[in-house]
């Protein structure tokens, strides 16, 4: 680990992926949290939350206050918007850093706070932006803050770790509570260290971030009473663990096999890490002693195993503890390749990376030249780089830093390759961007543009029109809202023939062939047979008959 080159090759190629991404348009509920912030500056209103002017209880303010805030300062801007998240992040990574340094060393630090920055889940989901993407901030600053108090007894450690707290209520609502308190409660009980888990400052916490989550609680209460404080409380998680509000996923090992994409390419250093830790604390027997640490263990498997239970199921629900196994990952890589008795693991773990870096680099050339094949020159430029380095640092003595070389190499040619190819290939399929495009340059003052039907609820159409109207599910609410004439409509066929059938006279201003960029399916990345997977959508503009 005396070489740092890793590091700067890891900093150099983290930027250049993810600014690559910073002009890939956003789609779906990346696009609908960008759109609620929009409508805080349309509205003049921070507390009560709406999106296509109905009011909106989903997600607390946090995130959307802060899109509000870029486009309150930059104009109504993606590219500001991304970029914006992508700083906060940083501290994030920073926190990562020194929690990992605060727990074992500066190297465990250093080492987490890479594996994280460049891992597939952090890029994927700063392009596709979600609340958990911000949440991990809050998240990874509190247990770090929580966890310097318990050493310390510094009771700023504990009063920033409570605001950190407050501040992933804000953002993701109560969920937060269960990463922070599984990881630091857990920790207290397996240390045995009752003085700090009954302390009365516990109390204290408690008015302090109800204080914070005021915002959130008055426009939930403002827009549906009661049942807006239940859902933030209650209906939003319990409900989604018990399939009663959202969710019809059974399958428990869903986290198991999206952890391997999620953290890839330290995926099997966090699988092999998780074991470890656990084996050791088992040869234990759960007793830690004062310098042990259960704050990792601690966050990730209550948080997951409740997760696996739960109907609702998502990737980006991993994104808060990803950090808490990027440090057991950086953990236990030192140990294995630092520690004789761990030789035969190190040999497995080395065999099992070299095969993903192989893999990786597949991906990128079946993208570049089946899925869509004639990529710019520049393209292949950047990959082929990455391709002769991959290949020349295989040829070095077996090391950690070989390892992390050529895996960041490798995952880093899979993202340049998606981001500035593949991507940008989708979005010609994602209609509502050319609806956008066409709408822009032929709408007059005033019009609007619609989104009609569910499967039309394309949230891009409002972010990236000039002038958003409503979201329309039903027939009769179509007739109840009555778009005036020269209004336009986004809608699937489906759509059109209901409005036929309310004798709403229309013009067809363009078709289009569909597919989301958030539904990808072997038959659509297969050119041969992409046609049969694109849908109907349609532009159309009210006639004043």
């Amino acid at each position: 680990m005396k070489n740092k080159h890793w590091l700067v090759l890891g900093i150099a190629l983290y930027l250049l992926v993810n600014i690559a991404g910073l002009l890939i348009p956003i789609v779906i509920n990346a696009a609908k949290y960008a759109q609620v912030g929009r409508e805080i500056l349309d509205n003049h209103d921070w507390i009560n939350l709406t999106i296509g002017g109905e009011a909106y209880d989903q997600k607390p303010p946090l995130l959307f206050w802060i899109a509000a805030l870029i486009f309150k300062t930059f104009g109504i801007s993606v590219f500001a918007y991304k970029l914006g998240i992508l700083l906060i992040s940083l501290i994030g990574i920073y926190g990562t850093f020194k929690l990992g340094q605060f727990l074992y060393d500066n190297k465990v630090g250093l080492l987490s706070a890479f594996m994280w920055a460049t891992c597939l889940g952090y890029s994927h989901f700063h392009n596709d932006i979600h609340t958990d993407t911000l949440l991990v901030v809050p998240v990874i600053l509190s247990i770090w803050q929580y966890a310097v108090w318990v050493k310390s007894r510094r009771d700023y450690h504990f009063y920033i770790g409570t605001f950190m707290v407050g501040l992933a209520m804000l953002t993701k609502g109560p969920v937060a509570i269960v990463i922070i308190g599984s990881a630091v409660g857990l920790h207290l009980l397996f240390t045995r260290n009752f003085k700090a888990m009954f302390n009365y400052r516990w109390l204290l916490a408690i008015p302090i971030v109800l204080l914070m989550i005021v915002p959130a609680l008055w426009g939930l209460y403002d827009q549906f009473g009661v049942e807006g404080i239940k859902f933030y409380f209650w209906t939003n998680n319990v409900g989604r663990i018990s399939g009663s509000y959202a969710g019809k996923n059974t399958d428990p090992f869903f986290y198991l096999h999206t952890t391997l994409y999620m953290i890839a390419p330290w995926a099997i250093l966090s699988f092999v890490g998780i074991f470890m830790q656990i084996r050791e604390q088992v040869q234990k027997k759960w007793r830690l002693n004062a310098g042990d640490e259960f704050y990792t263990l601690g966050g990730i498997l209550l948080y997951l195993l409740i997760n696996s239970v739960a109907r609702a199921k998502n990737p980006h629900y991993e994104m808060p503890v990803l950090p808490l196994m990027a440090i057991l990952a950086a953990r236990w890589a030192l140990l294995i390749f630092e520690k004789p008795h761990l030789t035969r693991l190190k040999k497995v773990v080395s065999s099992i990376h070299l095969l993903s870096g192989i893999l990786l680099f597949l991906l990128s050339g079946i993208f570049l030249i089946f899925v869509f094949p004639n990529p710019r020159g520049w393209v292949w430029l950047v990959t082929g780089v990455m391709l002769a380095g991959f290949l020349y640092v295989l040829s070095w003595r077996n090391s950690l830093n070989k390892q992390l070389t050529y895996l960041v190499l490798a995952v880093s040619a899979l993202l340049f390759t998606l981001k500035t190819h593949i991507l940008p290939n989708l979005t010609s399929y994602q209609s509502g961007f050319e609806a956008c495009r066409i709408f822009n340059e032929q709408a007059n003052e005033g019009e609007q543009i619609h989104i009609f039907t569910p499967n039309s609820r394309y949230w891009e159409v409002f972010l990236y029109s000039k002038n958003y109207g409503r979201y329309i599910v039903t027939p009769q609410e179509f007739e109840q809202i009555a778009p005036p004439a020269n209004d336009w409509v986004f809608t699937d066929p489906a759509g059109a023939q209901q409005l036929a059938e309310l004798n709403i006279p229309v013009d067809t201003v363009r078709v289009f062939q569909h597919n989301s960029m958030t539904s990808l399916s072997l038959r659509f990345l297969n050119p041969r047979t992409r046609a049969s997977k694109l849908k109907t959508r349609y532009l159309l503009q009210i006639r004043n008959d």
